[in-house]
């Protein structure tokens, strides 16, 4: 079929081969055809009318001429199903092995991969640098034509030179996965692996150093309430107060790309500044909270894009910062009975480490939500207080009734800037009564009053008898002189 179209025949080669089958033309299709293209001259004294006479002739025996009786078709139909069986077995065979279709074509423009036969590696590692002492995992995937475990081979070709071969293990639990483990990575190194028939190219990876942390310090400032200086602080010894702003001073064995640490308590990390004079020191800034802070982990990344291996938690201890000390000295009752206009007085004293910012009266009435009094304007924040507060109840909107009940108490607040710390007294109660029963509990009162100063009355007058008998007798005994 091909040499029907790359090796075409010229008029003449046509005319000579049809004049060789068939014998009726004697020489005169070749000789027309020469006439007609000028490749033959004609004698001066040749007669034309001869020469036209030939050319009649070769028309008159070509329109006679079946021209396909010397063509042999059945060479050409032999040739077109010889061909449509080379394709139809061609095409069968390469849509069963169809995955090894790119295989095949890759080595026919030259490519070195093996031929593919009952197995083919479809997934390779995807490792181009790894750290100097890591353990690497090295995973592949196959796809196979074999229901049996398969026989694999990961060869490792070091830069000093040294070979190793490691068993690649079948994973039962993962279809197609066969994998090894690399120890300790001491340097960079090619490898190619061989699973059953299949077989990988040779692949480089690169093996650098991974930052680590050369030093760590912290610098601790303290809220300006505290009145204290700045401290330093090494791994062990980060202690620090609630509200403090703290600066994690860090640097590395390699030039550092960015960094972070992570507090354990949070996911989110906070970004290290690095320095732009010294690219392998960077420093973190950062204030305490009041609670939930354990511990952070630092982690690295050099210019290499290679991180830091193991990301250390270092311990961290939070200064407790008690809440102020406050208690109600004046009423001494847990029940006190009042009307609705009064004005009651609250005595109490207060202390806190740092100062004292704010005291409140904290009050409820049965069944609504607790209000609150600012009733110290402290200024120069003391760290302990003795004072009153005379509560006047007429003030109260909406106002009271006979029979209401109020829950009271103190609350006092220190200058802790991470989250003020609250000190509360015990929940004291005011009754609501009517002028009336108000002068009866004064007047019980009162009477439980005297008659607790008739009973002091008694018992001394009985001790004065009582000492009186004693020196008597002493002064009745006989001395020795007598």
């Amino acid at each position: 079929m091909i040499s029907l179209i790359t090796q075409r025949k010229n008029d003449e080669e046509l005319a000579l081969n049809v004049e060789k089958h068939y014998k009726n033309f004697d020489s005169r299709l070749i000789s027309s055809i020469q006439f007609h293209k000028g490749k033959a001259t004609i004698p001066e004294n040749a007669p034309l009318g001869m020469i036209h006479s030939m050319i009649r002739e070769a028309e008159t025996e070509s329109a006679r001429f079946k021209f396909n009786k010397i063509v042999n078709f059945k060479k050409t139909a032999r040739a077109a199903l010889l061909l449509l069986i080379v394709l139809s077995t061609s095409g069968g065979w390469a849509f069963l092995n169809r995955e090894s279709v790119p295989t095949l074509l890759e080595r026919a423009f030259g490519k070195e991969i093996a031929i593919p036969r009952d197995t083919r590696i479809i997934k390779i590692p995807q490792i181009n640098k790894v750290g100097i002492g890591d353990d690497v995992a090295m995973e592949f995937f196959v796809e196979t034509k074999k229901s049996t475990e398969l026989k694999g081979v990961l060869k490792i070709h070091y830069s000093s030179n040294q070979k190793i071969n490691l068993t690649l293990n079948k994973d039962e639990n993962i279809e197609g996965k066969y994998s090894a483990i690399i120890k300790d990575v001491p340097e960079s190194f090619s490898y190619n692996a061989s699973i059953d028939d299949a077989r990988t190219a040779d692949h480089e990876v690169i093996a650098l150093e991974r930052p680590q942390i050369k030093g760590l310090t912290a610098t601790q400032k303290y809220p300006e309430f505290t009145k204290q200086e700045s401290s330093e602080h090494v791994p062990g010894d980060f202690t620090f107060f609630p509200g403090s702003t703290v600066t994690l001073n860090i640097s590395s064995t390699k030039s550092l790309k960015s960094g972070s640490i992570r507090f354990i308590e949070e996911d989110k990390g906070i970004p290290l500044i690095i320095d732009s004079a010294n690219e392998s020191a960077g420093s973190i800034t950062f204030t305490v909270p009041s609670n939930d802070l354990s511990g952070f982990s630092v982690s690295l990344t050099d210019q290499d894009d290679m991180k830091s291996f193991s990301n250390s938690i270092y311990k961290v201890t939070l200064l407790s910062d008690l809440a102020p000390q406050i208690r109600i000295t004046y009423p001494k009752r847990a029940e006190e009975l009042v009307t609705r206009k009064a004005k009651f007085l609250i005595k109490y004293e207060a202390n806190d480490r740092f100062g004292i910012a704010a005291v409140n009266l904290r009050y409820q009435r049965i069944g609504s939500e607790p209000s609150s009094i600012s009733i110290t304007d402290l200024k120069t924040e003391p760290k302990k207080i003795s004072d009153q507060f005379d509560w006047d109840l007429s003030s109260l909107n909406p106002g009271l009734a006979e029979g209401d009940e109020i829950e009271y108490w103190l609350e006092a607040l220190d200058q802790n800037t991470a989250g003020p710390n609250i000190g509360k007294t015990e929940r004291l109660l005011l009754r609501v009564v009517t002028p009336e029963e108000k002068r009866a509990d004064l007047l019980g009162r009162t009477s439980d009053a005297l008659g607790s100063v008739d009973e002091a009355t008694t018992d001394q007058e009985i001790l004065n008898k009582d000492l009186e008998t004693i020196i008597r007798k002493n002064s009745e005994k006989p001395t020795k002189e007598d």
